[in-house]
């Protein structure tokens, strides 16, 4: 066994807390890409409302689908980074995440 191959215990805790702030990214990327849903059903709740069609409405619905998309570009980039994956994807998956949330209230609006 050479000496590079032995375990340490500083290694050892080093690879502990590293997959432990791993675990504590991957969490708080779900509750991002959660979070970002919870703003779309906001603006999906104002595209809903009798009213709708109000000025204020409607700056809080564009709001709402801001950090929407926002919340959930966030949290896939993190989770990109987390897999080490290509790092392009995250920005395809939240271009089409806020171009879809878009369609979807203007639909609600026009109905």
């Amino acid at each position: 066994m050479a000496f590079d191959d032995r375990v340490t215990p500083a290694r050892t805790l080093r690879q502990v807390r590293a997959a432990q702030l791993r675990g504590r990214a991957r969490k708080r990327a779900i509750f991002q890409a959660l979070l970002g849903s919870v703003f779309l059903a906001g603006a999906l709740a104002y595209a809903r409302a009798p009213d709708r069609h109000a000025q204020v409405n409607l700056a809080w619905m564009a709001g709402l689908l801001v950090l929407s998309t926002l919340d959930v570009a966030l949290g896939l980039r993190t989770l990109a980074r987390l897999r080490r994956r290509a790092t392009g994807w995250w920005v395809l998956g939240s271009a089409a995440w806020g171009a879809l949330s878009t369609a979807l209230v203007g639909i609600l609006l026009r109905g």
